[in-house]
């Protein structure tokens, strides 16, 4: 029957593989299967589109996490932007060993978002204790996030701040979290949505594919998300932009789905980002009148 296929594993089982082929309404040799295929392949990568709907189990395996992303069209010489008009977004991964990483992300009333600046001291830590000096602390991040967030060159003071949930678990000291200790530096964070399934991922590759537009009869495309160049650290999170993997599987696909997870190491930039995508940034209207009510649980937003 079509669409209808069966493997047996090594153990000798039989699995059933339904494609979506086998509904006469999904088949993609009519035009109303046509039509489906068109408008559920929106928002999905090929890679993903073929792992997941073309039952190729090996799809992801070892292939770059954003093929759309390119320098020449996603790196864009920096400018002044009008805080009016672009609102501003901090995204944090901290870990108990590898240095804290931040991104800042502007978004306007178009949905357009900008990465005017980015910071992730990759190997200070070591380098410290080569020189027998104890590891950056939260307060030393907190002097630094100071000082960049008082330069008024990108006004990048936040109107909100996510981390990675997981830092509740992490002792700044053996009394208090990450959370609390950026608290106490005057920085309130927080907790960002899990990138469960990699979601968030998925949500910047969506953004850095280009969007077409019209300037009077001339057909132009640009994406939703662009990073200055030459700012803070934003060459190193273009770096991890364009070579994150999914991690390669060298095992037996016919009996294992490969993993559908990056590789581990050097992402940590791209993980703010995606918290950030996750909690769905807005322009906040300053014009607006200000709310009088106060929260009595700020938390929970009543």
């Amino acid at each position: 029957m079509k669409g209808i296929s069966k493997r047996t594993t090594k153990l000798g089982f039989n699995v059933l593989r339904l494609h979506f082929s086998a509904d006469a309404d999904k088949d993609p040799t009519t035009e109303k299967g046509k039509r489906w295929l068109e408008d559920a392949k929106k928002g999905m990568s090929d890679v993903r589109w073929r792992q997941e709907y073309e039952i190729e189990y090996d799809a992801l395996s070892g292939t770059l996490v954003f093929p759309g992303f390119d320098e020449s069209v996603h790196m864009v010489e920096p400018i002044r932007l009008d805080p009016n008009e672009w609102t501003t977004y901090q995204g944090a991964d901290p870990h108990s060993r590898t240095e804290h990483a931040f991104v800042y992300l502007k978004v306007n009333r178009s949905g357009e978002m900008v990465i005017p600046w980015s910071y992730w001291p990759d190997g200070v830590n070591e380098e410290r204790a080569n020189n027998h000096e104890s590891r950056l602390t939260v307060k030393d991040y907190g002097e630094l996030l100071k000082i960049i967030e008082e330069d008024n060159s990108f006004n990048l003071k936040p109107w909100y701040r996510v981390m990675d949930v997981a830092a509740k678990n992490f002792n700044a000291d053996e009394a208090r979290s990450i959370f609390d200790a950026y608290r106490d530096e005057g920085f309130v964070f927080y907790p960002a949505k899990r990138n469960i399934g990699y979601v968030g991922y998925d949500a910047i590759a969506e953004a850095l594919k280009p969007k077409p537009f019209t300037v009077g009869n001339e057909e132009k495309a640009k994406p939703t998300l662009t990073i200055f160049a030459g700012c803070g650290d934003n060459d190193e999170l273009a770096y991890q932009l364009k070579t994150l993997r999914y991690r390669e599987w060298k095992g037996n696909v016919a009996d294992k789905d490969a993993p559908e997870e990056p590789e581990q190491r050097r992402r940590h930039l791209v993980d703010c980002l995606s918290y950030i995508v996750l909690s769905d940034p807005v322009l906040i209207d300053r014009s607006a009148p200000k709310a009088t009510f106060q929260p009595i649980y700020p938390a929970l937003g009543y």
